[in-house]
């Protein structure tokens, strides 16, 4: 113990005198130290024999200096970092953005009471969201980071913009939309919140916005999942019902289903664990 602590004593400025020796590492405060079996030190203008017969070794064995000085200085602080991007021009992300801009369309369409064709337009943007996480889940090459973010932010556009804009038609009751909109919106709140603690120094505008730098990956519970697709199949029938001349008895119990699955998935992502994962950046070998 003593020849333990003479060692640990010693600074960072340590001069190896024989380089040919099998070594040990040890570390003090943080800072890689190489220690010589049975061999001197220059510390500071002066000689200091340490006896290492009763010291074990703590790391991993080097056999070579050149192999500790790769160890040593990969996690000084000095040592350059890079971000961890990703490719985002995938198949699914180009899918999800064009779901994002049938959004206002639809709201329009919806305003001037042409639902047929709202109607249509909405089983194509729902075709390419099963689409897109088919093709995620099938090719791992077009899955993303970016896209766990995307697909239920366009999920949540969609279905915010049809609820607002059938509650304005009068198909859908305000308080239902009023419970689903907070709901969205705390949870998209939530999701920028994600990205700025993930995002490690320096946290500027240009790398917070930029969706190639991979910081999190989003993960929805199963019954907000169940949620979406009640929320689906609500606005679905909401179109349906003026578009084809069909009974409106079953809307009201759509309306209670939503809204009841609505808090449920409410209240999952506050219990839950494990909702998103964040990725830690990879250094510069």
């Amino acid at each position: 113990m003593c020849g333990m602590n003479n060692l640990l004593r010693l600074s960072s400025i340590l001069k190896i005198c024989s380089s040919n020796i099998t070594s040990s590492v040890l570390r003090y405060r943080s800072t890689p130290v190489m220690v010589c079996q049975l061999q001197c030190f220059r510390h500071i203008g002066h000689y200091r024999k340490i006896g290492m017969k009763n010291v074990a070794p703590l790391c991993q064995v080097f056999e070579n200096v050149k192999s500790f000085k790769l160890y040593s200085t990969q996690n000084l602080p000095g040592k350059k970092i890079k971000d961890q991007t990703e490719n985002i021009l995938t198949v699914p992300n180009f899918l999800t953005v064009g779901r994002m801009i049938m959004c206002p369309i639809l709201g329009y369409l919806v305003i001037q009471n042409d639902y047929p064709t709202a109607f249509g337009l909405f089983v194509i943007a729902g075709i390419t969201d099963l689409l897109d996480g088919w093709i995620a889940r099938t090719f791992p090459s077009q899955a993303s980071l970016a896209g766990s973010f995307l697909d239920p932010l366009a999920d949540k556009l969609l279905l915010g913009t049809l609820f607002v804009s059938l509650t304005y038609s009068g198909l859908i009751p305000l308080p239902l939309t009023i419970l689903i909109v907070a709901r969205d919106s705390l949870l998209v709140a939530s999701g920028f919140y994600v990205r700025y603690i993930s995002l490690e120094p320096p946290r500027t505008l240009g790398r917070y916005f930029d969706p190639s730098l991979a910081t999190a990956q989003l993960a929805p519970t199963n019954i907000s999942k169940f949620n979406t697709a009640v929320q689906l199949l609500l606005v679905a029938c909401s179109l349906a019902v003026p578009a084809f001349s069909l009974a409106e008895a079953i809307l009201p119990v759509l309306w209670y289903v939503t809204g009841t699955t609505t808090v449920l998935s409410g209240l999952s992502y506050v219990f839950a664990k494990n909702t998103y994962r964040i990725i830690t950046r990879s250094r510069v070998k």
